[in-house]
């Protein structure tokens, strides 16, 4: 597994985070007072960068998981109700390295076997954000709750392949495999600091902490910290 292509990410990753400052403050020259109109009764939608930070995970048996560093991607909106609150929903996406050890079920048990690749999460969430300050530049917490979907890409069959007609491409053939998945409800909370730098944009930088509950076999619920990097309008 290369451990360089997440370090180089989160190296363009905060270099993007500085543009998009240095964009802000010259927005907020163009544009006059960033704080004309408040956010009460306005609508919220923004999308960013999750810098995900690498966690070890063990399970039931002996067997553990390590994770790598990696850059995932969300997006959502919500509406504030008044200058301090705010309550939306968010889309995640990540695509994370892991290397581990499964440990033999054996008994006496046989030495265990090295294993790394990728998996997919996508979560589906509600957040409930509170703003500290009413003016353009304010500190913040919120609370989430949600779904996540994960595909650990490990097959669970051979490879089975299928045909079909298609309505425009004619007699079809494709070969599909089986992974395994898992559904997890989900919970964290996050602080950070939000800035309204011209008329409708803002900015969030910000830290999070989700906790999973992935199943019977994990030891406790796993949690995941992320660094998240958001541009947004206001309307």
């Amino acid at each position: 597994m290369s451990h360089d292509r997440p370090r180089a990410l989160s190296r363009q990753a905060v270099a993007a985070a500085g543009l998009m400052m240095l964009a802000g403050a010259a927005g907020a020259q163009t544009f006059g007072s960033p704080a004309a109109g408040g956010r009460a009764g306005r609508w919220d939608a923004y999308g960013g960068l999750r810098l995900l930070q690498s966690e070890s995970l063990s399970f039931d048996g002996g067997s553990k998981l390590d994770t790598d560093s990696d850059v995932g991607f969300g997006f959502g909106g919500g509406y504030n109700f008044n200058d301090h609150l705010l309550v939306g929903g968010e889309f995640t996406w990540a695509q994370v390295d892991y290397e581990g050890d499964l440990a033999s079920g054996d008994a006496p048990p046989a030495a265990a076997r090295r294993i790394d690749g990728e998996f997919d999460s996508f979560g589906l969430n509600a957040y409930v954000t509170w703003h500290f300050l009413k003016g353009p530049l304010t500190p913040y917490v919120t609370g989430t709750l949600g779904y996540t979907w994960v595909d650990t890409n490990i097959a669970t069959g051979p490879p089975v392949t299928g045909c079909w007609w298609d309505p425009w491409f004619g007699y079809i053939c494709d070969t599909f495999v089986d992974t395994k998945t898992e559904n997890a409800a989900s919970y964290g909370v996050g602080a950070g600091v939000r800035w309204e730098f011209s008329r409708g944009w803002f900015a969030r930088l910000g830290y999070e902490e989700r906790w999973f509950d992935l199943s019977s076999s994990a030891s406790g619920n796993p949690g995941f910290g992320a660094v998240r990097i958001d541009l947004g309008s206001r309307f």
